[in-house]
């Protein structure tokens, strides 16, 4: 019988190893079943996450690459580079993700769990170089090329340092200190600090060297808002530029020129002063033009080879300005975001604007008329918070749209590198989204109602159709929308009602919209959590946290009936669709699928927690849950079995959103800000399994030639540990102890790896649980734990792999001593009875 089990094929070779070996019966039908199981469930669904977007920008500093390529972006302990093009992230920097060189060059003694822990709070680049300012007071510096770092020291301020900022050549960096008025300038390359200038009251928020690679001149505007100029070379003061009021927060030189003798600075006291330079021999900045904006200015660039400038309002307008005749002009105006940061990149003419939430806007610039133009080129998430709610619509589910704890919603074009676009137009928090081919209805905590349509003149772009104000009187925490054409469409509130809308197009005007409240009802006593649509739109289900789901007609304000029996509130349900059941999950961490016909509960799933989010898979067949501890379980519905747990969110998942159109595809997000999405790899999974049994068979088949031809015993041994085979080991080691070469043998342990010393000691372990192969197994198992003793600095097993292999060992010599001091006892009590 072992026989049969050890080996899938080929018995006339295995029957005539049977008889040798019997103890490693339960290892080889464990390997055996193991095998079955895997061709077993090829079947089920398998799911992997194939794309994920994650946060990488949580504010603060922010840079462009010359190139235009790549942004720079501080999140927490690194600096990540993101491609402008895919809104990936392409590397990252920090102590964290080092790759070694770290510890060579921390020989200062400092703590490395305390090195871990040390947040970024600034950083500079170069075209070769980054800088970064930890909290610590440490700077490091990394190559860009090699993403290495190459230099780290101490900055010698009196606290963390507060803005860092490289030479227009790239040689020197110049530091501000947080707690001392000092400005430091370091020569990393010669590792010695050039200066400390000191004549100014810090901290020097805003940092900037003269464009010029001729000038070693620096500027630093400082806390009683005055701009001050140093010559770093001499190390003396040359200018005090004053005029503002308030924090400046930029400077743009109008060239690169050494002979440069203009400069724009704007400030949060609203007012934009152009300086000039003097051409006597004091050579001294005065002011030329002082523009007032009447709102708060963030950043400034030159455009145009100096001939214009750009100007970014707090309030989201953009500005320009002629240099000459200084006559003003906006550029963007309709705007529903506030600016914290002005980028602009002249390789490729664009201008970057940075939001207070995080999200990065591109845009290219033309001034090929004379008048600067604007077009949307990117726009790219940094921070999503937390995602709320999730839904596709457009041709073929291409648009995905996202609902992320802000009063914008995003819209991702899946087609086309995930590319964003911010959707305007709530005065508050976006709480749920519901979408009908190229219809979308969004709704959140302003208790306003608003319709959009997906543009043909613009991809990526939601056209507003029409809104209502006051639809509920508190936070409207779910919507959805009928399904094969948008008729209608329902909203559920916090305060415990539900409202059934029905939407109406002109007959004249197509692109026209309007809808119109068709009934309302107290459908819960507590807050409403959920509602959706059945497939053929006769009947709504509602879920609440009052712990029960109710069915009511979609026509008339008719309950249908309730489910009850969950014993915590109810946060989602949905229909199947192509079964007469709903599904409903709860924070008793429970799924339940309920009858139509009788309202009776037909299974019931549990979970190890809240079950947050339910939808039905592969037109009904499977159940995908997302629950509160980030977990996602696929459930086989005929079975009742969890055939696949999926674990890549850290946090509560909130929304999921499944493809229709081809069932093959879903995203999820939660609280973690993750937005992951995952494909069908059942097919790749199963081709996979096949090959890898189709190799295993294969090698198995290698394996009996070389056994039964008795050659190349050293090869055997090899393949017999990596086919996991105890059997075919224990011969190999006994045709050698047979033939007395020990030798042979110490040589078949010594070439052997860690992986295959660890599989030959469960061999030993099967071996042990018979007294009769125990001699060839105590000579292994002294190899094994002769070599580690030996080698005490290198740890081959750990102690549960000791255990497990001389608990055997120890419980049969201990029997076998045992029974001989009886047997002593007994020897020594008949002499003294002689």
């Amino acid at each position: 019988m072992f026989a049969h089990s050890d080996n899938g094929l080929h018995e006339p070779v295995r029957l005539e190893y049977s008889y040798q070996f019997q103890c490693a019966r339960g290892s080889n039908f464990n390997f055996v079943n193991k095998n079955k199981s895997m061709l077993a469930t090829v079947s089920d669904k398998q799911y992997a996450a194939d794309a994920r977007y994650t946060n990488f920008y949580a504010g603060h500093d922010i840079a462009w690459a010359e190139n235009g390529e790549h942004i720079y972006c501080l999140n927490g302990d690194v600096v990540n580079q993101v491609n402008v093009e895919t809104s990936q992230i392409v590397c990252s920097f920090g102590v964290n993700v080092s790759d070694g060189s770290e510890k060579s060059k921390t020989s200062d003694g400092l703590d490395d769990a305390k090195m871990d822990e040390d947040n970024i709070y600034c950083f500079a680049m170069s075209r070769e170089h980054l800088a970064v300012a930890h909290g610590s007071g440490l700077l490091r510096l990394w190559e860009l090329s090699t993403k290495k770092l190459v230099k780290l020291w101490k900055s010698q301020h009196k606290g963390p340092v507060v803005r860092i900022e490289f030479s227009t050549c790239g040689n020197f960096i110049c530091t501000s200190g947080g707690a001392d008025a000092t400005i430091r300038v370091w020569d990393f390359t010669n590792n010695s600090c050039l200066c400390a200038l000191k004549d100014y009251p810090g901290p020097a928020l805003l940092l900037r060297f003269h464009p010029s690679p001729l000038k070693s001149e620096i500027y630093a505007a400082g806390a009683d808002n005055t701009i001050y100029c140093w010559d770093y070379a001499t190390k003396t003061l040359l200018h005090k530029l004053r005029g503002h009021i308030s924090q400046v927060t930029g400077i743009s030189f109008k060239s690169t020129a050494a002979e440069c003798d203009q400069l724009v600075t704007v400030s949060r006291d609203k007012v934009l002063i152009a300086w000039q330079l003097n051409a006597d021999s004091n050579s001294t900045w005065r002011q030329s033009k002082v523009i007032p904006l009447y709102v708060e200015l963030e950043g400034v660039a030159h455009i145009a080879d100096g001939a214009q400038v750009v100007v970014a309002c707090r309030s989201g307008k953009l500005q320009q300005i002629d240099t000459k005749s200084w006559k003003i002009r906006d550029l963007l105006v309709d705007t529903d975001f506030e600016i914290s940061r002005l980028l602009y990149c002249s390789t490729r003419q664009q201008v970057t604007l940075i939001t207070t939430e995080q999200n990065i806007i591109v845009y290219n610039v033309s001034t090929e008329s004379g008048r600067a133009e604007l077009k949307l080129v990117k726009q790219l998430i940094g921070y999503n918070d937390e995602i709320l709610d999730m839904c596709f619509l457009g041709d073929n589910d291409r648009y995905l749209a996202v609902a992320t704890n802000s009063k914008h919603f995003k819209l991702y074009d899946t087609e086309q590198n995930m590319n964003c676009r911010l959707i305007c137009g709530h005065s508050d928090t976006v709480m749920s989204l519901a979408a009908s081919h190229k219809l979308l209805i969004s709704v959140g905590k302003d208790c306003s109602i608003h319709l959009w349509k997906l543009s043909h003149e613009i991809d990526c772009f939601l056209q507003p159709l029409t809104q209502q104000t006051n639809c509920h009187t508190a936070t409207i925490g779910s919507v959805a929308i009928t399904h094969n054409g948008a008729k209608g469409f329902a909203s559920a509130c916090q305060d415990g009602s539900m409202k059934v809308w029905q939407l109406s197009r002109d007959k004249q005007d197509r692109n026209k919209y309007a809808f119109s409240l068709l009934y309302a009802a107290l459908a819960h006593d507590k807050e409403v959590n959920c509602v959706t649509y059945a497939v053929n739109n006769k009947i709504l289900a509602t879920a609440s946290q009052d712990k029960t789901a109710k069915l009511w007609s979609a026509d008339s304000n008719t309950l249908l009936g309730v489910l009850r029996g969950h014993t915590r509130g109810v946060w989602c349900v949905r229909f199947s669709p192509v079964d007469q059941v709903v599904l409903t999950s709860s924070s008793d961490c429970s799924l339940r699928l309920w009858s139509i016909a009788n309202f009776s509960c037909l299974k019931r799933l549990e979970q190890e927690c809240t079950i947050l989010r339910v939808e039905f898979l592969d037109h009904g067949k499977f159940i995908l849950s997302a629950a509160s501890d980030g977990l996602l379980k696929l459930w086989n519905i005929k079975t009742n079995i969890c055939v696949q747990s999926i674990d890549e969110h850290s946090d509560r998942v909130w929304s999921v959103a499944v493809s229709n159109c081809s069932n093959r595809y879903f995203y999820t997000g939660g609280a973690d800000s993750k937005l992951i999405r995952f494909t069908d790899v059942t097919e790749t999974v199963r081709s996979e399994a096949l090959d890898q049994r189709q190799a295993m068979l294969e090698q198995e088949q290698t394996l009996q030639c070389l056994l039964h031809a008795q050659e190349q015993l050293e090869k055997a041994f090899k393949l017999a540990l990596v086919l996991d085979k105890p059997k075919a080991t224990y011969d190999i080691i006994g045709s050698f102890v047979r033939k007395r070469d020990g030798v042979a043998v110490r040589q078949l342990v010594d070439q052997l790896n860690l992986d295959q010393r660890l599989v030959l000691l469960q061999h030993v372990k099967a071996w042990s649980t018979n007294s009769r192969h125990s001699y060839i197994a105590n000579l292994i198992l002294q190899h094994l734990l002769g070599d580690a003793l030996v080698h005490s600095t290198q740890k081959f097993y750990n102690k549960g792999n000791l255990v497990e292999v001389l608990t055997p060992y120890v419980q049969r010599h201990f029997k076998r001593v045992s029974e001989l001091n009886k047997d002593l006892a007994f020897m020594e009590f008949i002499v003294k009875c002689m």
